[in-house]
């Protein structure tokens, strides 16, 4: 009888463990390789790299919209060989740039307004 309660306790230790990876990767941020700004000319404010076919591009432009901070969105189908020159290889792709030019934040993927007004505010916008 012990053998089989330390069977269940050690299957059921198992499990919560897989159960909390298993949370913990779906809450891991998609990752993107570092843009290059330099000669891009890219306005201060938030920058966002989007892809017209892209629903999680329009959800993370709601966002961006819904605070007050200068926009700038670049279509991949309007503007594609500015993202490649920015090595842009996956949208959406949010950055948030200060008044002298610095890059301040990049976030792929989804992403709340909180982090977003955090990264304008590092920004000073």
């Amino acid at each position: 009888m012990d053998s089989t309660i330390s069977r269940v306790l050690v299957l059921v230790v198992v499990l919560g463990v897989a159960a909390v990876l298993a949370l913990l990767a779906r809450r891991t941020r998609p990752h993107h390789p570092p843009v290059t700004i330099d000669n891009l000319d890219l306005p201060a404010g938030i920058v966002m790299f989007t892809s017209t076919d892209c629903p999680r591009c329009r959800d993370v432009l709601d966002i961006a919209k819904g605070v007050d901070a200068p926009l700038r969105e670049i279509t991949y189908e309007l503007e594609g060989d500015l993202q490649r020159r920015a090595g842009v290889v996956g949208v959406p792709l949010t950055l948030v740039i200060s008044g002298s030019g610095a890059l301040i934040a990049q976030m792929p993927g989804r992403f709340s307004r909180r982090s977003l007004l955090r990264a304008l505010g590092r920004a000073g916008l």
